[in-house]
């Protein structure tokens, strides 16, 4: 079973002991998003943990950086986003027609590419384009580019448990309502 290591008791552990102590799988995506588009990256990192059976880090459920963004305390939320990347093997990031107004979307991906951390793009639903830095990574277009994403991932890692992705021809994918279908 996935889980999200954002969640408070998953924070303080290691890579190796989040496999050893909780049987879990070492491949962690870190979800990137603009605020305003968590509704997506719900969805998204439901569908990562629940039909691809992989970890992902979600800042809405990591409570020391709810909390720091309360108190607007800076140099705790650039801690809480840096540990969380640390835990993080991947960074998926979320590209909506609101993410170029995020300031800490690109603090993200630089972090993470400092990090050598394996970088994508997933363009949501009536989105043009990507940003320039993000075009020389893996950008994944829809359901279909983020299901072969998620099958490499497995692949990589050698997760114990099969992969789960829904095909690519179902009808009433969870996530149709974020995502082009055939791309």
């Amino acid at each position: 079973m996935a889980i999200n290591r954002a969640e408070r008791q998953y924070l303080k552990k290691s890579i190796l002991e989040f496999a050893s102590v909780y049987n879990s799988k070492p491949a962690c995506i870190f979800i990137s998003h603009k605020s305003s588009d968590l509704d997506a990256a719900k969805k998204v990192g439901n569908y990562i943990m629940d039909y691809a059976n992989i970890d992902i880090y979600l800042d809405c459920n990591d409570g020391g950086l709810q909390d720091a963004v309360k108190r607007e305390d800076d140099r705790k939320i650039v801690e809480c986003i840096e540990e969380g990347l640390k835990k993080s093997t991947h960074l998926l990031c979320l590209v909506s027609d609101k993410t170029y107004t995020s300031w800490w979307v690109p603090y993200e991906i630089g972090v993470a590419k400092s990090n050598s951390k394996n970088i994508a793009s997933l363009k949501l639903k009536n989105v043009d384009d990507v940003p320039s830095f993000l075009k020389i990574e893996n950008v994944l277009m829809g359901t279909k580019s983020l299901n072969e994403y998620l099958e490499s991932i497995e692949r990589v890692y050698k997760l114990t448990e099969s992969v789960n992705i829904l095909s690519n021809s179902a009808k009433n994918h969870p996530l149709d309502n974020y995502l082009d279908w055939q791309k």
